[in-house]
């Protein structure tokens, strides 16, 4: 399994990253902090299924950096539910600085350097 981590360090580090979003919402949601007018795509992305999803794309991600899946396509599978979910987290962090009238968040930042090491990752070494 150490071997593993270690050849697969970046990923879990990703998983890591993922799971610490899911304790960002969280965090916010037991705020009340994400109720805005108009409404932002973050009020519906801070329910608990989505944090939930979140919780699991973190679990696939820590399992492909702990025991090296090599089957059934499970590495394509993780990078891409990776993508998706910072990508769609970074789209929705955008909007709602957007609506609030800010420049730019940490949030959104977090989430776009997040988003370009996966996918900086994915083309490197494919």
């Amino acid at each position: 399994m150490l071997a593993n981590l270690k050849k697969n360090r970046f990923w879990f580090i990703k998983a890591l990253e993922t799971w610490s979003l899911a304790v960002y919402f969280i965090a916010k949601r037991s705020t009340g902090v994400f109720h805005s007018v108009p409404p932002t795509p973050l009020e519906m992305l801070d329910d608990p299924p989505f944090i939930f999803l979140l919780g699991c794309v973190g679990t696939i991600a820590l399992v492909y950096s702990l025991w090296n899946v090599k089957r059934l396509y499970y590495k394509p599978l993780m990078t891409g539910l990776l993508t998706c979910v910072w990508l769609v987290f970074f789209m929705s962090f955008v909007i709602a600085d957007v609506f609030v009238g800010r420049f730019i968040s940490f949030p959104a930042i977090y989430a776009f350097f997040v988003l370009s090491g996966i996918v900086a990752e994915v083309l490197v070494k494919g």
